[in-house]
């Protein structure tokens, strides 16, 4: 009998043969320990569902999580939600995400990068689906290799004021961030929570910036360049605080730009209005958009991606490409 239960440590080996023998041949996560255990592993809890077959062990469905703090009744995001075809016919994507509702002592849960078909199944089950909106803000340039720009467009900024400060050890940004302002924001993220997704990263370099307005510190936002062969952009993953700071951060955000010789900064997000950032200097891409602002680096494929998300809640939630796992290595490092 199929039977849905909490993984073990030991069971890592398997999810991970499972992962790569059922999900994509080669996959990360399947054949890199280290990533693994960063995403889905708090001193040995493993953060996954399977469904696996109490005779023989066999894996028939997983569902992995990552809960954005220790306290309980904390918000998370789902990850990698697989359900094989099994011999007793059951709908285990489905009942993966029952147990995972009764069991887990959360308060919402999001997850970015769902398909299409999936999307279909958890607004079936009474999730809330959106995508997340795409804003980017180009540089003062006349070729673009890494963007395709069929009509070039770089609002005027008019509303200024922020300096951006770097912060760079987690004890900065805990000293320096007004955390009654930070838990206004939802969904609430722990300090542990943060320096481990953007200070301990085992691959990736990422860069965090305190948005200085009138020199109160209210907000902050998580930044990571890519780069194809010498061609460099510049993307905001994670925000934390006042919304409305961003309004007036667009002359800081283009020193970086100039700074950096970037080509770009793209910003995918949702629950931002969209005045705030459009005064920040950005334009949002819509799917008629014939601008290309790519979103795969690794490989890098030059074309527009939506990214979808599912929540339980929609009310006053912001959602961003660092939850989750859309922002990580996608092949063996």
């Amino acid at each position: 009998m199929i039977r849905i239960r909490q993984a073990v440590y030991e069971d890592i080996p398997r999810i991970m043969k499972h992962i790569d023998e059922d999900w994509k041949k080669g996959h990360i996560m399947g054949n890199d320990r280290k990533m693994f255990e960063f995403q889905h592993v708090r001193d040995e809890e493993v953060f996954y569902i399977i469904a696996e077959d109490d005779v023989d062990g066999k894996i028939y469905g997983s569902m992995g999580y990552v809960p954005m703090a220790e306290w309980e009744w904390t918000c998370m995001s789902t990850t990698m939600i697989q359900s094989l075809k099994n011999p007793e016919g059951r709908m285990l994507g489905e009942e993966m995400s029952r147990f995972f509702e009764k069991e887990m002592h959360c308060y919402n849960v999001m997850s970015p990068g769902i398909t299409p078909q999936y999307a279909k199944l958890v607004a079936a089950l009474g999730s809330n689906v959106g995508m997340l909106e795409h804003y980017y803000r180009l540089g003062e340039k006349n070729d673009f290799r890494v963007a395709r720009i069929s009509h070039y467009e770089r609002p005027l900024v008019e509303k200024k004021g922020v300096e951006l400060e770097l912060l760079e050890t987690a004890e900065q940004f805990n000293q320096s961030l007004n955390w009654d302002e930070l838990y206004k924001d939802y969904p609430r993220r722990s300090m542990r929570y943060i320096e481990h997704r953007y200070y301990k990263h085992p691959y990736y370099t990422y860069k965090v910036y305190g948005l200085k307005l009138k020199n109160e510190m209210r907000s902050a936002l998580v930044m990571r360049e890519e780069r194809v062969k010498d061609v460099r952009v510049l993307r905001i993953v994670d925000f934390f605080g006042r919304d409305e700071d961003l309004t007036y951060a667009g002359e800081a955000f283009d020193r970086l730009i100039e700074e950096g010789n970037y080509e770009y900064l793209d910003f995918y997000c949702y629950g931002i209005n969209q005045k705030i950032l459009q005064d920040a200097g950005f334009i949002r891409r819509n799917k008629q958009d014939e601008n290309i602002i790519p979103n795969y680096f690794d490989p890098f494929v030059q074309q527009n991606v939506e990214i979808y998300f599912y929540t339980w809640y929609l009310d006053k939630i912001h959602v961003y490409r660092g939850f989750g796992d859309q922002d990580r290595p996608n092949r063996v490092v």
